[in-house]
This record gives structure tokens, sequence and C-alpha cells, in this order.
């Protein structure tokens, strides 16, 4: 699923956060279900940070934006350090 579609909101377009379903998980009912998909994109990623470390004249910035105990540093610990 392509959720840059799904969420992308046009500058100057209004948004109803009542809308959306904060529990919506795409098109996975569990976390076993997703890990095919998670462990194809993080082996992309890496490939990727491999490719962008090598280049040597461009950074990345990740920012990471939710409330406190959402699971931030769970994400970076799982994405970024696996």
């Amino acid at each position: 699923m392509d959720y840059r579609k799904q969420f992308f909101v046009s500058p100057g377009e209004k948004v109803s956060l009542a809308s959306i379903d904060p529990s919506q998980t795409g098109e996975h009912v569990s976390s076993e279900t997703a890990l095919p998909e998670i462990q194809k994109n993080i082996a992309r990623m890496d490939e990727l940070q491999g490719l962008l470390y090598a280049d040597g004249k461009q950074s990345l910035l990740i920012v990471l934006q939710a409330l406190d105990a959402a699971g931030k540093d769970g994400v970076i610990r799982h994405v970024l350090l696996h």
C-alpha cells in the first residue's frame, strides 16, 4: 500500500484528525504478518544507507515526532541499529 497517497495533504487543504483512524494497520493484521515486508524494507534501507555513506556528499535527517511513550526509542533500535 502506498501510504504517501493515502495520507497526503495538499498545501492549504484542511484536515480533520477525527476522520483518521489511529488504530489503522494497513493490510497487516499483526506484526507477524508484517514481518516479511519489514525485513525487506530494512534490507533496502541498509542498502541505500551504504550508498549514501559511500557518496559522502549528502546527509540524512530523520525526525521522529510522537507523544511520550509512543515508541520512538524502539523504532530507533529496531530500524537504525539492527
